[in-house]
């Protein structure tokens, strides 16, 4: 009886953020949690808006009904000036709590080189 309520109470004494604990979000909870959030890069603030914002889940994920969920994403966040596309902001978000998450490894990604554009054929009428 007495080892049951000691082992009783070690699990209430634990802290939260062991990581069984913490949940698993799914991507749309990410875009919701991630809008309007600012992300620091150098000296600059970014504010992310969800409507340009990519996420994909990585590491261990669970299912919950039928959608895919997890607690690390990378997201890739595409920047606007008034003459348009600028450039895209990386990060990763690592879920904490039910409603808190953390940041890192936020940079901005180079332009696209010669080397890695893709061209594609103009379409045609006749083969």
């Amino acid at each position: 009886m007495r080892a049951g309520v000691v082992f009783s109470a070690l699990l209430l004494a634990a802290p939260a953020t062991v990581d069984g604990a913490l949940p698993y979000w799914s991507v749309g909870k990410v875009l919701r949690r991630v809008d309007g959030a600012t992300i620091r890069v150098g000296a600059r603030a970014v504010r992310v808006e969800s409507d340009s914002t990519l996420c994909s889940g990585y590491g261990t994920s669970r299912r919950r009904g039928r959608v895919r969920v997890w607690r690390h994403f990378n997201c890739t966040y595409t920047t606007f000036t008034k003459a348009g596309v600028d450039r895209d902001l990386e990060f990763r978000l690592h879920v904490r709590g039910v409603r808190r998450f953390a940041i890192s490894d936020a940079h901005w990604v180079s332009g696209v080189t010669g080397s890695s554009a893709v061209s594609l054929p103009a379409s045609g009428g006749g083969a």
